[in-house]
């Protein structure tokens, strides 16, 4: 008698417990993420996960054609039954691992733009501008800076600044997460970063070097540092710093957008302010996919570049402008050549994209 009672319990707990992993397994089926990040290789990543049967089976059942080239231009990452797509800002869907271009309908591209975007929200600043940051981030308030590639954080004060914050970490522990961030040596190169202030996130830029007088003790700070915000400049100039706004568009997610509607010289512009600041994905959005010049690499900065002929005076889908361009390297010092660059685009409504460097002293 007992040993049937408990044949009858063990047998309607294998059932259970089999029905339980079934079900576990047609959710894991139909879970989708969709995660985005300011770049691939950023730490700092905001994920949405949810359940859509449709929509999984539809996303894993898209027809795919062979890819033209490697995706680059990645926006966010759409992740279903292990298997991980890449939608770009161009709105195509590409996979991760193979070089598929997948073919998607019109209803699921707009599912996909209204899903991502949902994510982007959350996940990026706003472009507020400095003469409304600087009543609710005042002198001796206090806020938290966000680095968009690593998601790591510290406290600051703002201390002073008219034209941008002048700040400074709190604490020691601050301090050493802030070096950290720069890989351990301070820096005068611009991060993009949040700023969250009373619960709301700015999108700003910041560099990672010392200066001037600091008024916190024991943070093991050697001065205050600079943040800036939309609209922000230095305490030289009153227009913009291009490298600290080019920061400012990535924290706030408007990089690509803007990049998409730049026309050839405002491009290449974007190109090198981000070769000065060593961000090599930002360069390669600028660009078709083509490998860098591995030269390249060796420049420490760009101290300035001056268009040669201006691209109006070229065609409508194909491009040439001659640059000068002054820089800097470790080995050699100060430099000055003339670079060509060449910029395509195959109708008139696409975005132009730089498809080769022609780099002559």
């Amino acid at each position: 008698m007992w040993r049937a009672f408990l044949f009858l319990c063990s047998f309607l707990v294998l059932v259970s417990s089999l029905s339980f992993a079934q079900n576990t397994q047609a959710k894991a089926k139909d879970e989708v993420r969709i995660s985005v990040s300011v770049s691939p290789s950023s730490l700092f990543i905001s994920t949405l996960t949810f359940h859509d049967k449709r929509f999984a089976s539809q996303l894993l059942a898209a027809p795919y054609v062979p890819a033209r080239s490697q995706p680059h231009w990645q926006r966010a990452l759409v992740t279903v039954n292990q298997r991980t797509f890449l939608f770009d800002h161009d709105g195509l869907l590409f996979d991760k691992e193979k070089p598929h271009q997948y073919i998607v309908s019109k209803e699921m591209k707009l599912r996909l733009e209204e899903l991502v975007s949902s994510v982007e929200k959350v996940h990026y600043g706003q472009a507020v501008p400095w003469e409304q940051v600087k009543k609710s981030f005042a002198r001796m308030d206090y806020g938290t800076v966000i680095d968009l590639e690593t998601g790591e954080r510290f406290e600051v004060q703002r201390r002073a600044g008219s034209r941008h914050a002048d700040v400074q970490p709190l604490t020691r522990e601050d301090t050493r997460i802030m070096k950290h961030i720069y890989q351990g040596k301070w820096s005068w190169k611009r991060r993009a970063i949040l700023v969250e202030v009373d619960g709301l996130y700015y999108a700003a830029s910041m560099h990672g070097m010392p200066h001037g007088a600091g008024a916190i003790k024991d943070n093991d700070f050697p001065g205050h540092f600079c943040i800036h915000f939309f609209g922000s400049s230095t305490h030289r100039r009153r227009e913009p710093d291009p490298s600290h706004s080019l920061m400012i568009l990535k924290a706030s997610g408007a990089l690509a957008s803007t990049i998409s509607g730049a026309p050839p010289e405002e491009l290449i512009e974007y190109f090198l302010t981000a070769l000065h600041e060593h961000d090599e994905h930002t360069m390669r959005m600028a660009t078709d996919g083509f490998t860098l010049p591995q030269k390249l690499q060796s420049i420490a900065s760009v101290k300035n570049s001056e268009v040669v002929i201006p691209s109006d005076e070229r065609g409508p889908f194909l491009v040439e402008v001659p640059v000068h361009i002054d820089y800097f390297t470790k080995n050699d010092g100060n430099q000055r050549e003339r670079w060509t660059f060449t910029l395509r685009r195959f109708s008139p409504w696409e975005r132009w994209r730089i498809t080769s460097i022609d780099l002559k002293e």
